[in-house]
């Protein structure tokens, strides 16, 4: 039994890696426009934007992102309840198939905590499908507006 998970999961993560480098093939999931807001002076909280495509037939689910220069990175969105809008954390984002979900100010969006000052120009991502698929992303660094 140790031995079989030993061997598990460093082929998980090897084959994790093989998907991210090599990108999206036919039939997966495509991320593009990845961005990162430069955060406020001193502070280690920002928020990052990207385009995920489903080209699959059935609905995909972002489950987790992750990135060596943040500590957590949480999926979000905002709600008007009552005339009020109010951030709210996803468990995942539902991609259903044959569409493209955008992230953007005022709604979906990646909240960034635990940030490793301060933040390069462009900021490798991963970001993992319900299907055990990772997708590796370069996010560009944007300046306040």
């Amino acid at each position: 039994m140790q031995i079989s998970r030993i061997f598990f999961v460093p082929v998980t993560m090897l084959m994790a890696t093989v998907v991210s480098l090599t990108g999206c093939s036919k039939g997966s999931m495509t991320v593009e426009n990845a961005t990162v807001k430069a955060p406020f002076a001193e502070r280690a909280v920002s928020v990052g934007y990207v385009d995920i495509t489903n080209t699959t037939k059935e609905t995909r689910a972002l489950v987790s992102v992750n990135a060596p220069w943040a500590g957590v990175i949480q999926i979000h969105t905002h709600d008007n309840t009552d005339g009020v809008m109010r951030m709210r954390r996803l468990e995942n984002l539902p991609v259903p198939a044959g569409e493209t979900v955008s992230m953007q100010p005022g709604g979906l969006h990646l909240m960034l905590f635990e940030l490793t000052l301060p933040l390069p120009a462009s900021l490798p991502m991963n970001l993992c499908f319900d299907d055990q698929q990772c997708i590796a992303v370069e996010a560009q660094l944007s300046a306040i507006k």
